[in-house]
């Protein structure tokens, strides 16, 4: 049962990716929590029979400046914490909390949790958590979820075949929006079912279906990328997982302080036998092999494969790291399908410990999957790029060789693509991929000829 909500709290914040992020924690954490992208959108939402209890407000905001609604907020007793990519410093935390009148204020990157609790402590309200779902959701969820092998949502340990019969469908209680197909239910195809469903259960009584706990609020992949998602939990810091459905696609991507640390899906040329076998590691005749032994003791293929002496922990590490960036490179292109936010549960304590900077993971992806006739198509030649204000990423946390980073100082948005072409010595496509990834990174962007009166600020290449 959902708990009533302690609050109502605005988020005034115009990185769409980010501000969903924040409303999901406070909805997850019993509030009613509404975004808003602009300064004007923000006005009109103080109107008459709209009370808030407190509001997070963003000062760098594509129409007005922030602290114009913090003026407005204040003109109305709401209690409010200021946030900003670009004005940092005492300075600005002084002027805006002195001057306009905010409770406190944080730069970004921030740890999300410690600026929800400021807002709730600006706003005199105590967090109220939704119930957590009943044990046996809760070991469901982990069984399928939780290591290489199943990484692959589907009977564990894997067979050397893809031949498994049908599974039950489970209904999700709150799918996730997407395209019709996706609005049907996900099959989850994991192993062990009498064991996660009832302690009693025998394979000739079967157990009864329980339903995944429902999944937080999200959008669909339309109104953004995936690479965009990934910039939003890493300049949150947070603990989190997002989950990706494309049609029956299922993926889910875990994070510890917006790094990756591994990634799920439902896919069985995504399975970790397989993903060896097109790495080179696994020969194919010892596949069954592998499974058989897995099998038998009761391991994931990993674990079961250095028993066996084919790796070594140190490959199998970096076998992981390579298997979850192929997992989500792969939801790149998608255009179609939703996404949805949830908090990590405590990780197993046999879990490979991994960690994978969001920046390269984009960067490396797009020039891995992006093609020259796809990267023409998002960078004609007349496009001009600016150096985004408020980045999720400083410059020194990206892996940009020399070539890429004149590149991107030469992208001052005084020329064009077709400029920086001319004035690079790198082949089309890396050039092309460089800007791509920049910008799906929300270092670089275009920005609209119309006359705004938002300041920015460039990073002075």
């Amino acid at each position: 049962m959902v708990c009533a909500p302690m609050a109502r709290l605005l988020i005034v914040e115009d990185n769409h990716e980010l501000a969903s992020l924040i409303v999901a924690l406070a909805q997850s954490r019993g509030h009613d929590a509404k975004a808003a992208a602009t300064g004007e959108a923000a006005l009109e939402a103080l109107g008459p029979g709209q009370p808030w209890d407190a509001a997070l407000v963003d000062l760098l905001l594509p129409d007005i400046r922030g602290s114009e609604v913090l003026g407005a907020l204040r003109a109305h007793g709401i209690p409010a914490i200021a946030v900003s990519g670009v004005y940092k410093g005492d300075r600005f935390a002084q002027e805006a909390v002195q001057v306009h009148g905010a409770r406190t204020f944080f730069e970004k990157p921030f740890e999300l949790i410690t600026v929800m609790e400021a807002l709730e402590q600006a706003g005199g309200v105590a967090p109220q958590p939704r119930a957590p779902p009943p044990i046996a959701e809760s070991v469901l969820l982990d069984e399928l979820l939780d290591a290489e092998d199943l990484i692959v949502l589907e009977e564990f340990p894997p067979e050397s075949g893809d031949t498994a019969e049908p599974l039950q469908v489970v209904p999700s209680t709150d799918p996730l929006p997407g395209p019709a197909d996706a609005e049907h239910a996900l099959p989850l195809p994991f192993g062990r079912r009498a064991q996660v469903w009832s302690e009693t259960a025998t394979p000739s009584t079967p157990p009864p279906k329980r339903a995944l706990p429902e999944w937080s609020l999200g959008g669909v992949l339309g109104d953004t990328t995936v690479a965009r998602l990934l910039n939003a939990y890493y300049e949150a810091r947070h603990h989190g997982e997002l989950k990706l459905q494309q049609g029956q696609v299922l993926k889910v991507v875990y994070f510890e302080s917006g790094r990756v640390v591994y990634a799920a899906s439902n896919l069985a040329a995504e399975r970790f036998g397989r993903f060896c076998l097109r790495q080179g590691v696994l020969p194919e005749a010892r596949l069954a092999e592998v499974s058989a032994f897995a099998k038998e003791h009761g391991l994931r293929t990993g674990e079961a494969m250095l028993r066996m002496g084919l790796m070594d922990a140190a490959q199998r590490k970096l076998l992981l790291v390579e298997q979850v960036k192929e997992i989500i490179w792969s939801t790149f292109t998608w255009k179609e399908g939703g996404y949805g936010f949830s908090a990590m549960r405590p990780r197993r304590a046999d879990l490979v410990k991994l960690s994978v900077f969001p920046g390269d993971l984009v960067l490396e992806g797009v020039a891995k999957t992006e093609t020259l006739v796809t990267l023409r198509q998002h960078l004609p030649r007349s496009r001009r790029l600016f150096p985004t204000a408020d980045a999720p990423y400083g410059l020194h946390e990206l892996k940009l060789e020399g070539a890429q980073a004149l590149v991107l100082a030469y992208a001052d948005g005084s020329k064009t693509v077709e400029d920086l072409l001319a004035l690079t010595d790198l082949p089309e496509r890396q050039t092309l991929a460089t800007l791509r990834g920049l910008e799906l990174l929300g270092v670089l962007e275009e920005r609209p000829d119309t006359p705004s009166r938002r300041h920015r600020i460039t990073f002075g290449l």
